[in-house]
């Protein structure tokens, strides 16, 4: 069982002792916010601009989340399993922006011994797909940042972190872990392998809830497959069960007891994870049970 220290750890980054640096104009410029640091982790914002020191509506602007944890210990998904609490950031506050959405790269299993939740641990970077706004003000990012860190304990924690677009720094670093991330990032899946084949509705059970039988072809050489589903907002639903696996397809389950419905629906989105390979499928499972 896990035990959550009650109180939320809140944090603020106002603003940032920078400094400029000369650069020639076609170098890309790195930004970051200061470190802040929670029980068991650190979280900062760290953004690239493209081409010169002060980004433009037309520049090249790549922006995300780092968090950096320490051995043991782990962070959630956008959907956190069994227990958990999402990770997720309202960016309400940022100034000359528009568009800002949170993007969530590929997660991990893990489990507790009774519960089973999805996490990143180590190091997670997670984009923020944004547009610079044109008009006079300074582009100026503010990402307030609910999280949770767990390992023996788990730790309710809050971020506000405020980075100016406009700093000069050493962009090599910055760019890479932000590429990698962006990579890891889940497409929308195609007819190539990894891909979910084919999702098999089950009879109602006593209570009326179904199981999905889920099957996966993976890709050719790649490492072990994992699934992970998200419903509707207010879903409170299991991790998909791993029934079978032998290198070229896997086979899941997963019940549809919490899927939340929605006026158009009971939509679920399933992110296929195969080896350094991710693809996501969305479905609606009550248009499943109609066919």
């Amino acid at each position: 069982m896990r035990k959550w220290r009650l109180g939320a750890v809140s944090l603020t980054i106002l603003g940032l002792s920078a400094f400029t640096v000369t650069f020639n104009t076609k170098m890309a410029t790195a930004l970051e916010s200061p470190w802040q640091e929670v029980p068991g982790a650190k979280i900062r914002l760290i953004a690239v601009a493209g081409q010169g020191t002060t980004p433009s509506a037309n520049s090249d602007v790549d922006t995300a989340v780092e968090i950096a944890l320490e051995p043991g210990w782990h962070t959630y998904w956008r959907f956190p399993g069994e227990t958990g609490i999402p990770t997720q950031a309202i960016f309400d506050r940022s100034v000359g922006l528009r568009d800002i959405s949170l993007r969530y790269p590929a997660p991990e299993r893990y489990f507790d011994g009774q519960f089973t939740s999805i996490v990143y641990t180590d190091r997670v970077v997670l984009p923020i797909d944004l547009t610079l706004a044109p008009g006079p003000l300074s582009p100026r990012i503010v990402a307030d940042v609910t999280f949770g860190v767990c390992s023996d304990i788990c730790v309710p924690a809050e971020a506000s972190l405020a980075l100016d677009l406009s700093l000069a720094d050493d962009a090599i670093t910055q760019r890479m872990a932000i590429s990698r991330a962006r990579l890891a990032l889940p497409e929308q899946q195609t007819d190539t392998p990894p891909r979910i084949a084919h999702i098999i509705l089950g009879t109602p059970d006593t209570r009326g809830e179904q199981t999905l039988t889920i099957e996966a072809e993976l890709a050719p050489g790649a490492l072990k497959a994992d699934l992970f589903a998200e419903g509707a907002d207010g879903s409170f639903i299991e991790v998909p069960r791993r029934v079978a696996e032998d290198g070229i397809s896997a086979t899941f389950a997963l019940s549809t007891h919490g899927l939340a419905r929605t006026e158009a629906g009971r939509p679920l989105t399933l992110v296929l994870v195969n080896g350094p390979l991710s693809v996501r499928h969305d479905i609606d499972v009550d248009a499943l049970a109609q066919r």
